[in-house]
């Protein structure tokens, strides 16, 4: 039930004896309206303006998706926590169909401006209002072009006809004889060769993500959003480290609340903009401390993470001992800062320059960085999926450990050469060729 001023909320009662709900969905209806009013409590103002009334439902959903926490302070008094795009989806889909009912029934104005029946004009001028939102709301996961759009002002869309051949796109994984060299020659540090202490001698932090990319299929963006508390020693072999990577938003988190004492547990979002004077995921950051994300299989679905499987366990052993050195000698004291990877000055590390870090370690052992060369970041996880491939791992495991929601999306990283296909057919040929020589 949803109080309004003394009264419960006539219109919401009459739209749950019309649609016939179940407890749980009228209970998720009624969370979302009363959301909603709580927000326009406090800024209904801002959308009075007649040019501001279509942006009411992004700036709802991105207070939903973010909470109201700026620089770890509550200006509207709200004390709305971060919360996932799952839940973010329910409450707008929620409240977006209760809003066209009502306007359905009464004709007042819908909140959702790409309602069926919307003019063009109309849909026009949502957009050019929508694309000066998105780019501080980040929310077009939510609101999609394609699905608003109604059916019938669609234009016809004409394909020409394709050419028929396709060309092999040969993986280049990073060769398999010049990983020694990159590991423990390409990330000493310049003038530093010498050195007798690991962590003076090498750049650690670098050599550590290499790992995590190599041996163990990861992006080279997915390092980046590794905290702290993420790594811990494996429960069934002590001296291998089991790392879990996590949603940059949605992640779990746990924490102390300092005021009770007691543990709890939130989503990363919520705990940077509230303890770590309002940081942001990397995933919102720009220029050199952004790093993307792409959405991944998780495999532990409590904390939202997924675990790095070693395609070699001697891999996950000296990531172990390096880790510790790292986190002992290297990385830079910072409160506020979980992120594991930080720079010298204490900001965390973005993939733009691990890049540059690994195009330097790639031209100290003699190469030339390049894609086609086999030489990049993203080589480094094809050599992955072709170790797959020598293993005999099947497509399904194959998927868990590359962490792709689609089993289909490996197919690239596991692609055979043309050198290979052609020494797998000689290795098999076992039937006789005809005596050529005799006929002629």
């Amino acid at each position: 039930m949803v109080i309004v001023g003394d009264q419960p909320f006539a219109q919401l009662l009459t739209f749950f004896r019309e649609r016939g709900l179940s407890l749980s969905a009228e209970r998720a209806y009624a969370q979302s309206l009363a959301r909603f009013i709580e927000w326009l409590s406090v800024r209904a103002e801002e959308f009075w303006p007649q040019e501001s009334r279509g942006l009411i439902y992004t700036a709802f959903a991105y207070d939903l998706l973010f909470g109201t926490y700026r620089d770890g302070e509550d200006m509207l008094g709200l004390n709305w926590a971060a919360t996932s795009q799952k839940n973010v989806s329910r409450l707008t889909r929620c409240l977006v169909e209760f809003s066209d009912w009502l306007a359905e029934r009464s004709g007042s104005a819908a909140l959702n401006p790409m309602q069926p029946g919307a003019t063009f004009s109309d849909q026009l001028l949502f957009w050019r209002r929508w694309n000066k939102w998105k780019t501080g709301s980040l929310l077009s996961h939510i609101k999609s072009r394609n699905r608003a759009v109604p059916k019938a002002q669609v234009a016809r869309r004409m394909t020409t006809p394709g050419r028929r051949n396709t060309v092999l796109q040969e993986v280049k994984a990073f060769p398999e004889e010049h990983i020694d060299a990159l590991l423990w020659r390409g990330f000493i540090n310049p003038g530093k060769q010498e050195a007798v202490q690991p962590w003076v001698k090498c750049n650690l932090r670098d050599l550590l993500i290499t790992l995590l990319c190599l041996y163990g299929g990861c992006r080279e963006s997915e390092p980046m959003h590794l905290w702290v508390d993420d790594v811990f020693v494996d429960p069934a072999n002590p001296d291998l480290a089991l790392v879990l990577i996590h949603e940059p938003h949605d992640g779990l988190v746990d924490y102390v609340d300092p005021l009770t004492g007691t543990k709890r547990k939130t989503n990363r979002a919520d705990y940077l903009q509230r303890f770590c004077s309002g940081k942001k995921p990397l995933t919102l950051e720009t220029g050199r401390r952004h790093a993307g994300w792409k959405g991944n299989l998780l495999t532990h679905r409590d904390r939202n993470a997924f675990q790095v499987f070693w395609v070699d366990r001697n891999a996950g052993r000296v990531f172990l001992t390096l880790w510790r050195l790292y986190i002992e000698r290297v990385r830079p004291l910072a409160l506020q800062t979980p992120w594991a990877f930080l720079t010298k000055d204490a900001q965390p590390l973005g993939a733009e320059a691990f890049s540059d870090s690994f195009k330097a370690a790639v031209r100290r052992i003699g190469l030339t960085p390049s894609k086609w060369g086999g030489t990049s970041t993203q080589a480094l996880r094809h050599r992955y999926g072709q170790w797959l491939n020598e293993l005999g791992i099947g497509e399904k495991e194959g998927q868990v450990a590359m962490h792709h929601r689609n089993v289909k999306s490996q197919e690239v990283y596991r692609e055979l050469g043309v050198a290979k296909v052609a020494a797998a057919i000689g290795e098999r040929q076992a039937f006789a060729l005809p005596n050529f020589e005799s006929k002629a």
